[in-house]
């Protein structure tokens, strides 16, 4: 009988525990909430992105009615965060890289409804993360969050907290991780990444995900498309994004001191051919023509210059040490490297292998004018006009035209560009996609429709010369 009623107490015992576990993993979500905030964009560029205690019922409150955005172009999701005893809101650069210098461009929404202005301090849309600062003082409302100082372990719990469709605010979704440490396609937002099955959605960009002790453990940023095999895609809602938060932290921190994330640069170019087949379907598939990436030139007045002019056409192996196959794992050893530092290159001409130590620098304007200038010195009947504040092509070989440079990118994806340097930022981003399309107006009628001008970095229409410049 006694052991009947220990057995029972002890049932009792391990159900009380598990309810209380539950509601205390709630009331951390729920306490979250406060500082959640709805990101909206209400002046857009013309043309392109910019390359950046208890205080009442706030679950009621958060849920009592949907954001009324009518006047939003777009939105997305953020959370507060405090530094230096001052708060600031986090959220995904492609969130923002729309909206216009003016001021009144961006707002934030908390959950009372209460609408404040914000404008960017800075960002990366290499990892797509954007830092906010309020410009109206943020109100008692707001809360802050914390980042997690380790990354998750597999399978461990995580939520997602956003506004999906910037329609049903607050909703928190729940899932596992799955992987961390991801890469993902695409031109921005490549590395870093926590993969989890909590679901986000368009509107959910920006937001925390957060553990069970309600600490942010990544920024949502996308969900997982899947190539349906008749030219559209389809979306893999159990395959989400979140970028890690020792990364997060590391990136936020750094453009609250400078405004942006410094790189280091080294002065290299890199390809790597792929030999473009198209099947019977009308699938076109690439196959690697080069195993590994070529070193195929230099840039004057950097370490590598001096160091590497021998081993132009050798194949690069290894950064640091760790092994390379191709521009995309070379590209994220690059970004792991600090300006004013060392870093050692196996390169191999295919029977010898050497490695060079060479010496970086940080990234500054005159490196991107100076790739810009020679990338598109390249494109046939132009030259760059040097002595022109827009960017712009002069005519050359009796072709009279010339055109300002407006935008770059691809069409249905363009960055606003207004200097050199903005182009070669958009070369280091494109490179990897083997060309890069202009916005061009000419320079005799600037009401005449903008007009398009693709460059592709290979010679060749059956192959895609994917490059890498760092």
């Amino acid at each position: 009988m006694k052991s009947y009623i220990f057995n029972l107490f002890t049932v009792f015992w391990v159900l009380g525990m598990v309810q209380l576990k539950a509601q205390n993993i709630s009331d951390r979500i729920e306490n979250a909430l406060p500082a959640v905030v709805t990101v909206t964009v209400e002046k857009a560029l013309p043309i392109g992105k910019v390359l950046m205690g208890f205080r009442g019922n706030i679950v009621q409150e958060a849920y009592e009615k949907s954001l009324q955005l009518t006047d939003a172009l777009s939105s997305g999701s953020g959370f507060v965060i405090e530094k230096n005893g001052k708060r600031y809101v986090i959220t995904n650069a492609h969130v923002v890289e729309s909206a216009s210098d003016e001021p009144g461009s961006i707002y934030v929404y908390s959950y009372n409804q209460t609408k404040y202005e914000v404008k960017v301090v800075g960002g990366d849309s290499f990892y797509d993360v954007a830092v906010l600062e309020f410009v109206t003082t943020p109100g008692r409302e707001l809360s802050s969050l914390t980042f997690a100082k380790e990354l998750p372990r597999i399978a461990s719990k995580v939520y997602a907290i956003g506004n999906p469709l910037g329609e049903y605010p607050y909703t928190v979704t729940d899932g596992i991780v799955s992987a961390v440490n991801r890469s993902r396609g695409g031109s921005t937002g490549k590395y870093g990444f926590i993969q989890s099955t909590a679901t986000i959605i368009w509107g959910n960009s920006g937001g925390p995900l957060v553990n069970e002790a309600g600490q942010v453990v990544g920024i949502n940023s996308q969900i997982a498309f899947a190539d349906a095999g008749n030219g559209s895609a389809y979306l893999m809602q159990q395959i989400n994004f979140a970028l890690e938060s020792v990364l997060s932290q590391r990136l936020v921190d750094e453009i609250i001191a400078k405004g942006k994330v410094s790189r280091a640069y080294i002065g290299l170019e890199f390809r790597q051919k792929n030999q473009i087949i198209e099947t019977k379907d009308g699938a076109v598939i690439g196959r690697q023509l080069d195993q590994l990436p070529v070193l195929t030139g230099l840039f004057q007045g950097s370490d590598a210059s001096v160091k590497l002019k021998n081993y132009i056409g050798w194949a690069l192996s290894a950064i640091n040490g760790v092994k390379i196959r191709n521009l995309e794992e070379a590209l994220g050893e690059f970004e792991n490297l600090k300006p004013n530092a060392k870093v050692n290159l196996t390169l191999t001409d295919g029977r010898t292998s050497k490695e060079v130590s060479v010496n970086t620098k940080e990234l500054k304007t005159e490196h991107l004018e100076s790739l810009a200038e020679n990338v598109l010195n390249q494109i046939p009947d132009f030259v760059v006009d040097p002595n022109s504040a827009q960017p712009r092509l002069m005519g050359k070989n009796g072709y009279r035209a010339s055109y300002y440079l407006l935008g770059g990118g691809i069409v249905s994806d363009l960055w606003r560009v207004t200097t050199m340097a903005d182009i070669g930022a958009l070369l280091r981003v494109y490179g990897l996609k083997g060309g890069l399309q202009y916005v061009l107006v000419s320079e005799s009628d600037f009401n005449q429709e903008p007009q398009v001008l693709s460059q592709y970095f290979g010679n060749r229409n059956d192959e895609l010369q994917t490059m890498l410049w760092y």
